[in-house]
């Protein structure tokens, strides 16, 4: 018998969350992130920050669907969202937002990430900028939970609500092997929208794979047309589609994506 497309993607694609769980370190995700691509996040805090001020934006509660152990897409949604809920698969990842939020004193320090937000945001003094985004934010998280965007409803059945806002930012081409598992677990993730909600998506196309120190991980080979596609089969109509050519850092067919597209019907 065949299962729903929405299930939980390719065999593959799930031997992708093993690996995780087997190879996946936060911080030095965190390292590699900047260390290498600081073209792709400054591509796509700025886009974002172009969404998040714009009109397209409504309603007072956003989900983060993956967010890692990154705080910095958070700095940007907290300007207009003081309801946020973080999630991600990887209980490493958790830990790392749980001791930001708390002030621990080994958390990761985003200090200098929240002081380039700032200055994206218009303050004139960014070190008094950054020091508000960082409170603002950390009175914005209402909590961190799990996820899983193979798995249809994507949060533990404690923690299913709906969203006007749900945001996701280099996860899922990372959480999945193959074209149709990035195509279920967007139409999961998706499903956590409210109807005439926004989703919103940043992530990298073109290559198969990527590493993070000497671990290997494999990613969804994306296309604008895969992409595209995946988000108007879940029921949405894109209303800002922004890419940039990232060849420079060593993969000619690398590219960033950032996209909002709002709900026009129910799954």
């Amino acid at each position: 018998t065949s299962r729903p497309a929405e299930m939980l993607g390719s065999v593959k694609s799930q031997g992708v969350r093993v690996g995780y769980n087997n190879k996946f370190g936060a911080r030095a995700y965190v390292d590699e992130v900047n260390k290498r691509y600081g073209p792709v996040t400054a591509f796509q805090q700025e886009a974002l920050h172009g969404i998040f001020q714009s009109d397209l934006v409504q309603g007072k509660t956003l989900l983060e669907v993956g967010s890692g152990p990154m705080l910095w897409p958070s700095f940007l949604s907290s300007r207009r969202f003081s309801d946020i809920v973080l999630s991600d698969l990887m209980e490493g990842n958790r830990l790392e937002l749980e001791k930001w939020l708390e002030k621990s004193g080994d958390a990761i320090d985003w200090t200098s990430r929240a002081q380039e937000v700032a200055a994206l945001q218009g303050y004139s003094d960014t070190k008094k900028g950054r020091l508000e985004i960082l409170e603002r934010t950390r009175s914005s998280i209402r909590k961190v939970v799990h996820c899983d965007v193979l798995k249809p409803g994507v949060l533990p059945q404690e923690h299913e609500e709906a969203f006007d806002v749900v945001l996701s930012c280099n996860c899922i081409e990372c959480a999945i092997a193959d074209h149709e598992s990035f195509r279920c677990a967007v139409c999961n993730v998706g499903s956590l929208v409210k109807p005439g909600g926004l989703f919103v998506l940043a992530g990298l196309g073109g290559p198969g794979k990527f590493t993070i120190g000497d671990h290997e991980f494999p990613m969804a080979n994306l296309t604008d047309d895969v992409v595209k596609g995946a988000v108007a089969d879940a029921g949405f109509k894109l209303s800002v589609y922004r890419t940039e050519n990232m060849g420079a850092m060593g993969q000619p067919e690398l590219f960033a994506f950032v996209l909002a597209a709002h709900k026009v019907f129910r799954r």
